[in-house]
């Protein structure tokens, strides 16, 4: 077998830049044969990806899997890639895909029970030995005739505004005071948050309508925001989305809101919606925050198609 590793040094705040060195003595040790690259920018792992595909294919290597290391969001573009080049490419078999959490979120790992300690889960990719086909997220923008992926969520509100603010704040960089830079965002955003108009249409149902939404999550796994269990039955060996949907609360609810997240009761709450379903529609209005597997969409409405499509992990 050999592998592609898809390296991120700059996840969790320089956590993978210090870990790497160790990393690659251990693939020595074991005399595992592979070849690293390395991201320098936003959607650099996209690129990458593209390229070492089509290296496989024109070489026709065979026992190959990619690796992604580093967070939530380097996993994100290297099935961006997968997903860019198999669609220029529709006959050739498909890689599959692996990932060694060294991010900071690593949500991804979380709900596919992949340990969180690097050492194990490099032990756990070199002793697999056969892919498993599980369901991501696709969504396509229904105004522009786009569509991406997503491993973990795709969120509107809440979540998104958290991310918008912690991503510029100066202390997102640091590594002991990373995490500070996400509480002070929902703090932040707890604090000036404005509920937004949504529509909601699950698969052969009615149009759902909520005036005051406050968070607005799709999901194809439990986590989201660094290990919050927000959907608890949530699976990506199923062929379903989860969405919930939460009204804007007032601070008794919100209080109780977290607490009953606590005892994975919270969907029990009355201002709380859950929706599963192999298809969801979403529609709103006015620009909102959005983001995909903690990545920034940037300011905008959405009018969404959401569904799962398969691919291979090594897992």
């Amino acid at each position: 077998m050999k592998y592609f590793i898809i390296t991120n040094l700059f996840a969790g705040g320089g956590n993978a830049k210090k870990v790497w060195p160790d990393i690659k003595k251990y693939l020595a040790a074991k005399n595992v044969a592979y070849k690293a690259v390395y991201t320098e920018y936003a959607d650099h792992a996209v690129e990458l990806t593209k390229q070492i595909l089509g290296k496989i294919a024109a070489t026709k290597q065979k026992d190959v899997v990619i690796i992604a290391a580093g967070g939530d969001g380097t996993l994100h573009e290297t099935l961006l890639g997968c997903k860019r080049y198999y669609e220029a490419h529709p006959t050739e078999k498909q890689v599959p895909i692996s990932f060694l959490p060294i991010g900071s979120g690593n949500d991804f790992a979380r709900g596919l029970k992949i340990p969180l300690k690097w050492e194990k889960a490099l032990s756990n990719i070199l002793h697999s030995d056969s892919p498993t086909t599980i369901n991501v997220g696709h969504y396509t923008d229904l105004d522009n005739h786009t569509d991406g992926f997503f491993t973990n969520n795709f969120g509107i509100g809440f979540d998104a505004s958290v991310v918008h603010l912690a991503n510029r704040s100066s202390l997102k960089s640091n590594h002991f005071f990373g995490k500070f830079s996400y509480i002070a965002a929902i703090l932040n955003v707890i604090i000036n948050f404005k509920g937004f108009y949504a529509e909601i249409i699950p698969e052969n149902e009615s149009k759902h309508i909520f005036q005051h939404t406050f968070l607005l999550t799709t999901t194809d796994i439990p986590y989201f925001g660094g290990g919050i269990n927000i959907v608890p039955t949530a699976s990506a060996l199923d062929d379903h989305l989860d969405m919930v949907v939460v009204e804007k609360p007032s601070l008794w609810q919100l209080i109780l809101f977290i607490s009953m997240i606590f005892l994975k009761r919270h969907l029990q709450l009355k201002f709380i919606h859950h929706y599963h379903e192999k298809q969801l529609f979403i529609k709103t209005n006015g620009n909102r925050y959005g983001q995909i597997d903690g990545e920034e969409l940037g300011e905008r409405t959405y009018n969404l198609k959401l569904e799962t499509v398969k691919y291979p992990f090594w897992i």
